[in-house]
């Protein structure tokens, strides 16, 4: 039992709880510079060469779990740790803290005021009941009250001291949230053409919804480089009686009954081109050894003597390199232009066809972290509530009244407001 309060006075320490945060802070950074969920053997090849510091391979980032970093074991641990540290922290100083608040204190002897920050005392001459008066012009203000037949206490902002509680609360949350979004998010990316569509099958209610790109553009800078890339999506259901447009954009998602539609990427996914007469649709692959978004393919040109010929494309407007793989020279169609004549055989550029990049993600802990940022910008603010409290005493023997005040906080500021409460009581 003496170990585990050991534990406990341990892991409740604002000093632990500030090196588990780092800890995973830095944990999640390492999680951003080293890719993951990737094949086991990616990482072997890449880190067997380039070794991280110098001396972590891939076979040690797979045993480290550093492949995996925000499902590893170690990883959930420490939210675990840092969960029970802020339970811990909010049972043995939070609430007892909170508790003792709501608890009135009584002054009976004047002798307790001086041990206060703000006092003041005033003899009385006039016979007149101060502390009833102090009592009706404090509850006008606000305040609450705890009054006897000579002395009386009051305070304000005790919602303050609830600011720690809900904001440990909503980092738990918060913690709970992200362990359970890694094992429970779903995420899918896919490429939709225009007119193309995908079907959503729910498989707990068995519904279905189609969504289609109706529409998809890039908006591009003076200098060509591309600056957003826009797709308008129709979803549509029969069963649910459903046919509306939604458009999203990069950094603006759709979100759609617990999914999460967002623009990710683009790509030029066909052309259409006439090739001697014949009209021909082709499929590009990206060809990352060129260089980053630039799609082709390998054909042959040619009447007689054929021969093959590389077509790349890098945007949406063309126009389409044509590439002799033998003496590397090279052509250019334009869309809708005059046939280009390569090898005898007569070319021409028709269509572009783009493709929008959508990754499309299912996180059922999104309402958990919703809740938990909305408790912790609570608690923040409620945490800045100062708890003001005044004690007013009626000494009948020397006929004099005493009233001493205390703030937890921007004690400067609540002199102004004591000092011209003090002022009100006396003259009443």
């Amino acid at each position: 039992m003496l170990i585990f309060k050991k534990f406990i006075l341990k892991i409740s320490s604002l000093r632990f709880a500030i090196l588990l945060i780092i800890f995973i802070a830095i944990s999640s950074g390492v999680g951003t510079f080293i890719p993951q969920g990737n094949d086991q053997q990616e990482y072997i090849d890449f880190y067997n060469e380039t070794p991280i510091f110098g001396f972590i391979d891939g076979s040690q980032v797979i045993r480290l779990q550093l492949d995996h970093i925000y499902t590893s074991n170690w990883f959930l641990f420490s939210l675990i740790l840092l969960c029970i540290s802020l339970a811990a922290c909010s049972f043995r100083r939070q609430i007892p803290s909170l508790k003792a608040a709501l608890k009135w204190t009584d002054y009976k002897d004047e002798k307790k005021f001086y041990k206060l920050e703000l006092i003041t005392n005033y003899e009385i001459i006039q016979d007149a009941d101060h502390i009833l008066k102090a009592d009706s012009l404090l509850r006008k203000k606000g305040w609450s009250i705890s009054k006897f037949k000579n002395r009386l206490s009051a305070r304000k902002g005790l919602v303050g001291k609830l600011g720690p509680i809900i904001v440990h609360i909503g980092l738990i949350i918060l913690l709970i949230g992200s362990a359970y979004g890694n094992f429970s998010s779903q995420s899918k990316e896919q490429y939709l053409r225009l007119g193309e569509s995908l079907d959503l099958i729910n498989e707990s209610t068995n519904s279905k919804v189609k969504i289609k790109l109706k529409d998809f553009f890039i908006e591009r800078e003076s200098d060509g480089k591309p600056k957003q890339f826009i797709s308008n999506l129709e979803f549509f259901s029969k069963q649910q009686n459903l046919n509306e447009i939604k458009t999203t954009q990069v950094n603006q998602p759709i979100r759609f009954k617990g999914l999460t539609i967002y623009q990710a990427d683009w790509s030029v996914s066909n052309i259409v081109v006439e090739i001697d007469t014949v009209l021909y649709q082709l499929q590009l692959k990206p060809i990352p050894e060129i260089g980053d978004q630039i799609w082709g393919l390998l054909i042959e040109l040619g009447r007689q003597n054929k021969k093959n010929y590389l077509l790349t494309i890098d945007n949406e407007n063309g126009p389409l390199k044509v590439s002799n793989i033998e003496d590397f020279s090279e052509n250019f169609v334009y869309l809708n232009n005059n046939p280009l004549e390569i090898n005898s055989s007569k070319l021409s550029l028709k269509k572009i066809i783009p493709s929008s990049g959508l990754i499309i993600k299912n996180d059922p802990s999104i309402p958990f972290i919703y809740l938990s940022f909305t408790l912790i910008i609570l608690g923040t603010i409620f945490s800045l509530i100062p708890t003001n409290q005044i004690w007013i005493l009626f000494n009948e023997n020397t006929n004099k009244l005493f009233i001493g005040g205390l703030s937890n906080r921007n004690l400067l500021g609540f002199k102004k407001e004591f000092l011209k409460l003090s002022d009100e009581i006396k003259n009443n």
